[in-house]
């Protein structure tokens, strides 16, 4: 059996002290919660400053070799505003490198995939890049999966060898969301319609609201993560012979967090 916990919106800042209460969750995950895989859908440090991601470097480098990430607009831009191609190297150079991801984000590249193998299951982990490269103000927090790496999906996920594989993919930001004008993904519609019937866990974070939905655009599990920093609990994705379940689990005490 595989299983995964889901983590997003972490946003390292520079001064130690702002991250106490991430670093608590996570060195818990990690002492708790061994031969789980760990999932974070971007935001990982607050504004791209490379003192951010030296903090979430030290704090994710236990997890390599067992950690799934993707970018979020904080991670590539100040405040998820303004774009910086500095800040995007900045994800790569010191999160992708370092934690052996087997691909980079920067850039207009191909979604970073992960085969998993447990028995004869096999599972692929799809992390794809929904920033938009731009500093116009208008796209404030927007995402865009764009046309390289949509066309790059519908290639993957045409290969009939996926038949007996389940297939995960992690985004950062809400995938079917359309009225919100500062949080939307442009192109959601062309990426549901390329998802649509031919993968089983969609993962985001992106709103800091929790949900799930269960077979919605055939999909069987569509899951949202909030903020993570300080909460007492996440969601657990367990995968046995092609059967997916979701559950909440315990990522902290929550008495020592109300003390």
């Amino acid at each position: 059996m595989l299983k995964f916990i889901h983590a997003s919106d972490l946003h390292f800042h520079r001064k130690p002290a702002k991250n106490a209460a991430i670093v608590r969750t996570l060195d818990y995950i990690r002492q708790e919660y061994p031969y789980h895989y760990l999932i974070v859908t971007g935001d990982i440090v607050d504004d791209g400053h490379e003192e951010q991601y030296r903090q979430a470097q030290a704090a994710l480098l236990p997890f390599r070799g067992r950690i799934f990430i993707c970018p979020g607009n904080h991670d590539f831009g100040s405040r998820g505003t303004f774009y910086s191609a500095e800040c995007a190297a900045r994800f790569d150079r010191w999160l992708s490198g370092p934690l052996n991801l087997g691909g980079t984000f920067a850039g207009d590249n191909f979604p970073v995939l992960h085969l998993l193998r447990d028995g004869e299951q096999r599972v692929l982990v799809m992390a794809l890049d929904t920033n938009i490269e731009t500093g116009n103000l208008l796209n404030f927090a927007c995402g865009q999966v764009g046309s390289t790496q949509l066309r790059a999906l519908d290639t993957l996920l045409s290969d009939p060898d996926l038949a007996d594989m389940v297939v995960m993919v992690l985004l950062h930001h809400h995938p079917f969301l359309h009225n919100d004008r500062f949080l939307k993904l442009t192109d959601a519609r062309e990426l549901m319609g390329i998802l649509y019937g031919r993968v089983h866990v969609v993962l985001f974070g992106h709103r800091h609201v929790a949900n799930m939905w269960r077979d919605t655009l055939g999909i069987p599990y569509i899951l949202a993560c909030d903020n993570t920093p300080g909460k007492a609990y996440a969601r657990e994705i367990s995968i046995a012979r092609k059967q997916i379940t979701s559950t909440v689990i315990t990522i902290d005490d929550p008495w020592d967090i109300i003390a």
